[in-house]
């Protein structure tokens, strides 16, 4: 996983570059004023840096720095004077802010630490249990295309035929539940989340199957 994660024994940092030869950790105090360490990340040979820290916990601040060629008109600006933050980050502790020396070339801008937003390593999330899907024993998983199910149905009001709301209306749970379907899996795009729609659950681009 990319990003940091807190575990008991420390944290952990990994962050994908495909040009960089060479990245730091840089840890800072609790004021987020002061680097309190520097320590370099392992590639994995796989483009992937990452290091683990013992003893680091949750609100530890903390950027990148990044070193490899200079060449602008590559467009590659390896700086490691120019302190980054990670791209993986859950949180910073401000927000952005334009100066100057942020563009400033190699070697004339200084440390733009004090300039930049410090990351913090955000505490692990609650396990989440998933509840099981519930279907009676040997109950169907119907997987269907939402619109061509309901573009034609005569029972389906014009505007909604073959829209996932359709998907709701009575005529069709009805007809599901005649053929003895338990959850449906309707292929939906990705503004389409795993919810409710017209009252009825449906599944999410994972495929998923939902109860009816």
């Amino acid at each position: 996983m990319l990003g940091a994660h807190a575990a008991a024994d420390g944290v952990r940092f990994a962050v994908w570059s495909g040009a960089a030869e060479r990245i730091w950790l840089s840890l800072f105090d609790k004021k987020g004023m002061r680097e309190t360490d520097r320590l370099e990340m392992r590639s994995d040979g796989d483009r992937i840096f990452s290091l683990s820290v013992a003893g680091l916990k949750a609100g530890q601040r903390y950027g990148l720095r990044a070193d490899g060629a200079y060449a602008p008109e590559r467009g590659l600006w390896f700086d490691p004077d120019k302190l980054l933050v990670d791209p993986y980050a859950i949180e910073i502790d401000g927000p952005y802010a334009y100066d100057a020396r942020l563009g400033a070339r190699r070697g004339e801008g200084g440390d733009t630490a004090p300039l930049v937003p410090k990351a913090f390593v955000a505490s692990p999330p609650p396990p989440v249990r998933r509840k099981p899907l519930g279907l009676a024993p040997d109950g169907l998983i119907y997987e269907l295309n939402v619109r061509a199910f309901t573009k034609l149905h005569p029972a389906i009001p014009e505007d909604i035929r073959g829209t996932v709301a359709a998907l709701g209306h009575p005529a069709i749970i009805d007809h599901l539940l005649k053929l003895g379907v338990g959850a449906i899996c309707a292929g939906a795009w990705p503004l389409v989340r795993s919810g409710q729609a017209a009252g009825r659950p449906l599944c999410h681009r994972d495929r998923r199957p939902l109860r009816l």
